[in-house]
């Protein structure tokens, strides 16, 4: 153990006698260390909020369960058709009664479409019809969701909200100018005044039995259609209003949400399979296989090449600035090493001397790296940044998470090219003769 301790003392003692070299190392790692900490955090606060916004804010928890083919193009045109029946929703409500302690939150949803009206102006409408209070309580933060007026679980059964979009065209005024999400992605709940030309909207649909049908109910709120597109045409309601409009009995699908730790695949393999056993042509499948999750898909799939496109830069450029000075370090210090080999130091002396500095290096640069990255990520947190996201609606939410993944990730890599960088200069001038090394200009 005695003989070790120079091979720690001597390169702690290079560290700090060559400071310059030290320093420009350790500046290299470090911001590699950032800019691969900020990035993963930044695109992993992202993918989560794209998951939550889908599973809670959408209402489409773990998986959804509908007739099969509903969501192939034949069910999107013609929806009536392949509704659940009475009999259909019976048995997927006794199988959920049955796997209770598996189940958080079950809502029962019915599409409609139609034309919206106000007396002057008739806009086409997509309508979703959702049971309210089970809504409420999957949307979990997300309950309080109008930016304008309040939200369908505090108003009476014969009330919608609709898309902001749509609302401006159906006469209503826009919300004030006003921050309506926290930083974290989340809304703040506060009713602002709706100030509409008219308090009801007249929607009318075609029947189950294809007959024209109207209801007039009120328009209680604006709120965020998600994407701009569907902003201008979405509509909320109660679900038995949603019924009274199609004249059906009738659900879309269900969507439920599962308890914390199960997995939705495995759960939807056994309500398919035992539907099919009481010969229902039922399908479940978790809402990141469904129709519906085809955006989500996509985007992840994108986000996904951006990633691997940005951290091979990153990484690249990291790791060559790291190499770079590390490399430069080592071939500044030949005579050095020409004087441990003189001093009896052999070869393997000198490799390992190297070695443990530019881990010492690597260690004291990663403790300074997670300290940057978290003083950035407190300080970017802070700032209250939204940023377009394109097709949204509403402003996205910048923020960024310190993850032990990525500073894992930044610190192996970055130390390994440390090392490496360190390692093969080290070892050609050891192989030097004594005398070359000590001359080395």
């Amino acid at each position: 153990m005695a003989a070790l301790r120079p091979l720690v003392r001597i390169p702690w003692r290079n560290v700090r006698k060559n400071w310059r070299h030290s320093l420009g190392s350790m500046l290299s790692i470090v911001v590699g260390f950032v800019a691969i900490g900020l990035f993963e955090g930044y695109l992993s606060d992202l993918e989560d909020l794209q998951g939550l916004w889908y599973e809670q804010r959408a209402m489409f928890g773990s998986l959804m369960v509908e007739r099969r083919g509903a969501s192939t193009s034949e069910g999107r045109q013609d929806p009536i058709k392949f509704l659940l029946t009475r009999d259909e929703q019976a048995f997927v409500e006794g199988f959920l009664r049955e796997r209770r302690s598996d189940v958080r939150e079950t809502v029962r949803n019915l599409y409609a479409s139609g034309l919206a009206s106000t007396g002057r102006t008739g806009v086409v409408f997509f309508a979703r019809g959702y049971d309210v209070a089970a809504g409420e309580r999957m949307r979990g933060p997300w309950s309080w969701n109008t930016l304008a007026g309040k939200p369908l679980h505090l108003a009476g059964p014969e009330s919608v909200i609709v898309g902001e979009g749509l609302g401006r065209l159906l006469d209503c005024e826009p919300p004030p100018p006003e921050r309506i999400v926290h930083q974290d992605g989340m809304p703040v709940v506060k009713e602002r005044p709706l100030r509409c030309r008219h308090a009801r909207v007249q929607l009318t649909a075609t029947t189950e039995t294809g007959q024209l049908n109207a209801v007039e109910p009120d328009l209680v709120g604006t709120f965020d259609g998600g994407l701009k597109e569907l902003d201008s045409r979405i509509v909320h309601m109660p679900l038995p209003l949603a019924q009274r409009l199609l004249d059906t009995d009738g659900v879309s699908f269900y969507t439920i949400e599962l308890v914390k730790g199960l997995r939705p695949a495995a759960f939807s393999a056994e309500l398919t399979a035992a539907a099919r056993a009481r010969g229902f042509d039922l399908e479940a499948r978790p809402w990141r296989e469904h129709y519906w999750g085809e955006l989500y898909r996509r985007s992840m799939a994108l986000l996904g090449l951006y990633r691997l496109l940005v951290v091979l830069i990153v990484v690249t450029i990291a790791g060559m600035s790291v190499f770079t000075t590390m490399l430069k370090a080592v071939n500044e210090r030949v005579r050095e090493i020409g004087t441990l080999r003189s001093l009896g130091y052999r070869r393997q002396h000198i490799v390992a001397l190297f070695t443990v500095e530019s881990v010492l290096l690597a260690v004291v640069s990663s403790i300074v790296g997670v300290l940057v990255t978290a003083g950035l990520v407190a300080l970017i947190n802070s700032l209250d940044v939204t940023y377009s996201g394109g097709i949204a609606s509403q402003p996205i939410p910048l923020t960024v998470s310190l993850l032990p993944s990525a500073c894992a990730f930044a610190v192996g890599f970055l130390s390994a090219v440390a090392v490496l960088a360190a390692l093969f200069p080290a070892r050609r001038a050891a192989r030097l003769a004594i005398p070359d090394a000590l001359g080395h200009v």
